[in-house]
């Protein structure tokens, strides 16, 4: 019985030889010298048995793109031989940068559904640069090669300048012969400007009703105030408020000889300010709330006071 399993192994054996012996892969190129930057091909060929299914394309040009750059892939050609295998050639060609000796690798090729494989012999080349003749005297750069510019090249820029002149043209009549012109001189647009006095306490009833110390903005409502106490000084008062520190506005505003009363008002309200926006201090409710009534109050009675003024001037002046 032992004898029947080493006769059966042995038939495998030789047969598993038999096809190896039908399976060869070979790479050459024609010549091991080559220049750097300069293609040269290598011809790959490729014998096995006819029912196989053999991995090419992946398991060749993968492994050369490491080390070259594949620059064309010739079309894979098959045929069978007078032993019915299968033939496969192809042509690639490559091109290496480096100096000096690069070996193309062994390339491994195998069947899909036998445990067929063979690789190629490495290849060793040489690389070296352009030799250059020193001997020979320099030639001056040659000039560029003037070519004749053909209509074909021209006629999209022609197209396109016909077209920019004709959209110019139309604008042009357009503007010209149809477009309405207004009869007679046109009136300048006017803005309604608002007096400061009605601005201010209108800035003021939108300020209180943005509601902002409620809602725990406190420094941006003392923000406000401020600002539109500045605008209303400068607007009423001809008075650069607005690029004034509090204690130059306060100096400007005791010139104009205010009541007591109607100077603490402005000066409580603006000190205040101060102190939450640049002190950090906490101010009470009740102090947000009288805030708001202290600036309202200076701005409707120093307003009054002026109009006072004023009437006591124009009467003096008809007395006179």
């Amino acid at each position: 019985m032992k004898q029947w399993f080493l006769i059966i192994g042995l038939i495998f054996s030789l047969i598993g030889v038999a096809a190896a012996q039908d399976f060869e892969a070979s790479a050459k190129v024609q010549d091991e010298h080559v220049s750097v930057g300069k293609p040269f091909t290598l011809d790959l060929a490729l014998k096995a048995p006819r029912d196989s299914v053999v991995e090419w394309n992946s398991a060749v040009t993968d492994i050369l793109s490491s080390r070259f750059d594949v620059l064309d892939r010739g079309e894979l050609q098959r045929s069978i031989d007078a032993d019915s295998n299968i033939v496969m050639q192809q042509q690639l060609t490559l091109v290496t940068f480096d100096t000096g000796d690069v070996q193309i690798p062994n390339l491994q090729l195998s069947t899909l559904h036998s445990p067929l494989s063979t690789v190629t012999d490495s290849i060793m080349l040489h690389a070296s640069t352009i030799a250059v003749d020193t001997t020979q005297a320099y030639h001056p750069i040659a000039p560029p090669i003037k070519h004749p510019v053909k209509m074909r090249e021209v006629l999209p820029w022609i197209l396109i300048a016909l077209f920019l002149i004709v959209v110019g043209v139309g604008v042009w009549c357009y503007v010209k012969f149809f477009k309405k012109k207004p009869n007679g001189p046109v009136a300048p647009v006017r803005r309604r400007t608002i007096p400061p006095y009605d601005k201010a306490l209108i800035d003021l009833k939108s300020l209180r009703d943005q509601k902002l110390w409620q809602t725990g903005k406190v420094k941006e409502y003392y923000s406000g105030l401020s600002d539109i106490t500045r605008e209303y000084i400068e607007g009423q008062f001809h008075v650069n408020a607005v690029e004034m520190t509090t204690d130059e506005i306060l100096q400007e505003m005791m010139k104009l000889k205010f009541d007591k009363q109607i100077y603490d008002k402005l000066k409580d309200a603006m000190d205040l300010s101060d102190l939450v926006k640049f002190a950090k201090y906490s101010a009470s409710e009740l102090e947000n709330d009288n805030a708001m009534d202290e600036v309202e109050g200076f701005v409707k009675e120093s307003y009054l006071y002026l109009q006072a003024e004023k009437e006591k001037e124009e009467k003096g002046g008809s007395a006179s």
